[in-house]
């Protein structure tokens, strides 16, 4: 959760100057802080509040780092980390620095700007989302309504073939497939969607792809009503929303395509298949046969 950066007048922060001590305490010279944070600027300067206890753990060790080099060179830093405000939320920091040493080399204190990065950090993060979500997909139907799936993730399409079905697994486990000898587990992606089940027809396939669960990879078939093509989608045309035709499945989606052939909803076939039992699957295969 972003934290508002905004005065009492409305005028956005972006800057507070301080002081900062060997035990993680500081001043700063200005009442911006209140703005940004939320916290009282008394609350700092009297050393009842520590400047370091703010620092998201995670970013602590960067934030030594940055500190530790500085004083082996030219006393100057620049480091980016996280705090956490007042109200619980998350704010993006930038932190130039110098540090001062009296005669013997020893460090009194550091002074410097503290500058609130929040919306250049919202934008690095959707930049690389969008980078990262720039690519071929693979589209289809299912139930009237198209959707899409990274063709990274696809091994191959086949026709629907005999499926030995396995006891007691969720409904949407239509059970397991020999695929030259690879014994594949087959979820019906109408079922899983939770939008009715239909009769297989000659456009119906199964499309075999590589899920990825707990960082090991294994091969799970997905019936879909037809296989439509494969398109190169930026990601910029790349809605990342959850709260669509899905409903209570939009953990599924990664986002919604607008493209001039209509809108594809993107899924995440690894969150959506990734809890099958592949070790049981062929357990079943290997006792029906």
């Amino acid at each position: 959760m972003a934290v508002p950066a905004v005065s009492k007048k409305g005028k956005k922060v972006k800057n507070v100057a301080f002081k900062g001590y060997e035990d993680g305490t500081c001043e700063f010279l200005g009442d911006q802080i209140e703005a940004m944070l939320g916290y009282g600027r008394q609350e700092f300067n009297s050393k009842a509040l520590k400047w370091t206890d703010l620092i998201l753990k995670e970013d602590l060790a960067n934030v030594k780092a940055a500190f530790v080099q500085a004083l082996k060179s030219d006393k100057t830093y620049m480091r980016e980390y996280r705090v956490r405000a007042k109200n619980g939320g998350i704010l993006w920091i930038r932190e130039w620095g110098q540090i001062v040493c009296d005669e013997e080399g020893k460090m009194e204190m550091t002074t410097g700007i503290a500058m609130d990065i929040n919306e250049e950090k919202q934008q690095e993060i959707l930049q690389l989302s969008r980078e990262r979500k720039t690519g071929k997909y693979l589209t289809f139907s299912v139930a009237d309504e198209e959707y899409g799936i990274s063709i990274l993730k696809v091994k191959e399409i086949i026709e629907v073939m005999p499926i030995t079905p396995v006891p007691q697994a969720p409904p949407y486990l239509k059970g397991v497939i020999n695929l030259r000898g690879k014994i594949i587990p087959v979820a019906d992606l109408r079922t899983k969607l939770g939008v009715g089940e239909s009769a297989y027809t000659e456009r119906t396939c199964i499309i075999v792809l590589e899920v990825t669960r707990k960082r090991s990879n294994f091969l799970t078939g997905m019936v879909v009503d037809s296989v439509s093509e494969v398109l190169h989608i930026q990601g910029a045309n790349i809605e990342d929303v959850r709260e669509f035709t899905l409903q209570n499945n939009s953990r599924y989606l990664l986002g919604m395509a607008k493209l001039d052939s209509g809108l594809k909803l993107i899924l995440d076939v690894d969150e959506m298949l990734g809890d099958i039992d592949i070790e049981e699957a062929q357990e079943v295969f290997e006792a029906a046969v």
